[in-house]
């Protein structure tokens, strides 16, 4: 890859960042989110934790280029569709929404193509798809938005390589929190490519952060003993090893249910299918204080889909379970569920595991303040207990993953109701990933 035009030298009237109202650009002079910005490196790489801004340093520096160089095409990437529906396009009408229909225009329904007066495109697209489903013609500049989620070393390669349009400035700009030692932390941390220049932020370095954010996030993750805090707040490069629920206690969160099924709201039961493995089912429901109670399981190997359904029935008529949300990979099931009368919805954390692991561990977790934790677990559910004891990462492996062999189907059902209690959602102001709606506890 070349990090100028074939000539040599940049176009004319290109110098980075000169033109762009820093207004943009929340976090002032001196906060890397500007570095990034200015930089002309060939593979810039803004990481670090949650809420440092990094899709809105895209969003600006690549409106700002398309602005300057008439006639230039760029890409901007997510992980998934979602994402470029949720976080990318709502960035982009949060800076930039007065001027669309003047300064630009943009599609709405894919794909979703940004483009100027002047003769420039912005295209937006998700490389969960074949890369080069991901773009056809060559361009300028790249940008990849959270390329430490999922599987995207393949689509970086081919993006790079498409950095081919002529007379252009070409570089590739990378933004992400780290997610495990991956390809990620080996290209551009530990032994970095050529070109590679890197810029860092942890969340609290933010000056423009809400009150109190930052102790409601340590409170969630449970403090900075927790890896996940330090992954997540510090952006901190870990390879997660031993327990993943290592706030689990019993002496805290197994308890005899001393409030009655009945005066729970909003009970959910989650559902998670298996085949060989065992299929899961948890009842759950929300206490006066919003604190989550787990009161009642079934577990079966091998079981059939007719017999998972006669034990839904007896949850909604023995446990008074309302609603069900399911793995939203059993898309088969779920159909025929619902087909068969009952209630059932897909949950909503697409199954990325760190992000369920937060959302169980969220409510493991004692609050500081309270020194109760954000759930309790009757001991009947024998299954949920004991795989939240012993479900452990794999170790010695590129991404996070649980150990081989290590039973999760309660835990995934499990949180799949708090997935629904707790609202995952896109964050819009400068949060690039999908974080939890904080319940007070």
């Amino acid at each position: 890859m070349v990090a100028a035009s074939p000539s040599g030298s940049t176009p004319e009237g290109y110098v980075a960042g000169t033109t762009t109202d820093f207004s943009l650009i929340k976090h002032g002079e001196s906060y890397p989110q500007r570095d990034f910005f200015n930089s002309e490196a060939d593979y810039p790489l803004y990481y670090g934790g949650v809420g440092i801004g990094k899709t809105r340093a895209l969003v600006v520096d690549f409106f700002d280029y398309a602005g300057r160089c008439p006639g230039s095409r760029q890409i901007i990437t997510e992980p998934t569709w979602g994402m470029v529906r949720d976080v990318l396009v709502p960035t982009i009408e949060d800076c930039y929404g007065p001027q669309e229909g003047v300064g630009f225009s943009m599609t709405r329904q894919p794909p979703i193509d940004v483009r100027f007066p002047n003769g420039s495109e912005i295209w937006l697209r998700s490389t969960d798809v074949r890369p080069e489903r991901v773009l056809g013609s060559n361009v300028a500049r790249v940008g990849m938005d959270e390329i430490t989620l999922g599987h995207q070393e393949q689509s970086f390669d081919y993006l790079a390589g498409r950095l081919r349009q002529e007379g252009f400035f070409h570089q590739v700009k990378c933004t992400g929190t780290p997610k495990g030692r991956n390809w990620v932390w080996k290209r551009f941390i530990d032994a970095p490519m050529p070109g590679v220049h890197v810029y860092f932020a942890e969340t609290a370095d933010n000056p423009k952060l809400p009150p109190n954010y930052m102790q409601r996030m340590l409170a969630t993750y449970g403090g900075w003993d927790n890896p996940l805090a330090r992954q997540e707040l510090a952006g901190q490069w870990l390879q997660m090893t031993g327990q993943v629920f290592p706030q689990f206690s019993r002496a805290i969160h197994v308890r005899e249910t001393d409030v009655a099924w009945k005066t729970l709201k909003n009970r959910l039961g989650g559902i998670d299918f298996g085949g060989v493995s065992p299929t899961a089912l948890i009842a759950c429901g929300l206490d006066s204080g919003d604190r989550a109670r787990a009161y009642a399981e079934w577990y079966k190997r091998q079981a059939t889909l007719d017999e998972t359904m006669s034990a839904m029935a007896h949850f909604q008529v023995e446990w008074g379970v309302e609603k069900w949300i399911a793995d939203p990979s059993g898309k088969k099931e779920i159909d025929l569920l619902r087909k068969a009368g009952f209630k059932v919805s897909p949950a909503k954390h697409g199954n990325r595991i760190m992000l369920r692991v937060q959302i169980l561990g969220a409510r493991l977790n004692v609050h500081p303040a309270a020194k109760l934790p954000g759930m309790y677990i009757s001991p009947y559910c024998h299954n949920l207990i004991m795989e939240i004891e012993t479900l452990t990462w794999k170790p010695d492996v590129d991404v996070d993953q649980f150990e081989r062999g290590a039973p999760d189907h309660a835990v995934d059902a499990l949180t799949n109701v708090l997935t629904e209690y707790d609202g995952v959602r896109a964050a819009r102001k400068g949060l690039t990933e999908p974080v939890l709606v904080y319940g007070d506890y």
